[in-house]
């Protein structure tokens, strides 16, 4: 995959759009199906994960995983163009599957193109970093007593769309912004600390009596 692409790899989690919201045989039920699978990809062995895959594709075409398991191995093999072609037609059937979405959107971007370059049926929600972003970690951090990790807060934002910006890019913009205080003792910029930046006498949280 293109190492301009800034994709943070995380499992699907669409409500009611992501293949884990479907009920059907998962595509690697039996260990004797998963293990050589992993072993490719614990290999980087991408053009052998690409066979595999288009074999259990081809042997299986009603299910749906193995759809999206060729899908993602094109990605992974650089093989944007194919992993576009093929899955076209599958999100043509399944619009509403952010799975097979997802897989067109890092082809493209590793293109260099954007989301606008394809004819979606049902358009997926890409998420820039920008103020509105930084804007609702504000809000989020606001009512909270204790600091939230940079990792909770990119968590946010992971359910609501396709990312374009890593936990590094998020935990950069917050320490850069006056709004927030980032705590970085173990150097390790996921797990910063991050909390709003309240001034004297403000937003102090008034206790009702019981």
């Amino acid at each position: 995959m293109s190492k301009d692409l800034k994709i943070k790899r995380f499992p699907r989690v669409f409500p009611a759009r992501s293949l884990s919201a479907i009920e059907h045989k998962n595509d690697f039920d039996d260990f004797e199906d998963w293990e050589p699978y992993a072993q490719l990809i614990e290999k980087q062995d991408y053009p052998g994960l690409v066979r595999y895959c288009k074999k259990r594709a081809e042997q299986r075409p009603d299910d749906l995983y193995a759809q999206y398991n060729l899908g993602h191995a094109y990605v992974l093999n650089g093989e944007y163009g194919n992993a576009i072609e093929f899955m076209s037609d599958h999100h043509r059937k399944h619009p509403w599957i952010g799975d097979y979405q997802y897989v067109i959107l890092d082809a493209l971007f590793g293109l260099g193109k954007d989301e606008g370059d394809f004819n979606w049926v049902e358009k997926p929600v890409v998420l820039r970093l920008s103020e509105n972003i930084l804007n609702a970690c504000y809000e989020f951090l606001k009512p909270k007593r204790k600091p939230r990790s940079v990792s909770d807060l990119y968590i946010e934002f992971v359910i609501k769309g396709y990312l374009l910006f890593t936990e590094e890019d998020l935990y950069d913009a917050l320490s850069n912004h006056e709004k927030f205080i980032v705590e970085n003792p173990c150097e390790d910029k996921h797990l910063a600390k991050v909390k709003v930046a309240r001034k004297k006498g403000t937003d102090r949280k008034i206790l009702k009596p019981l």
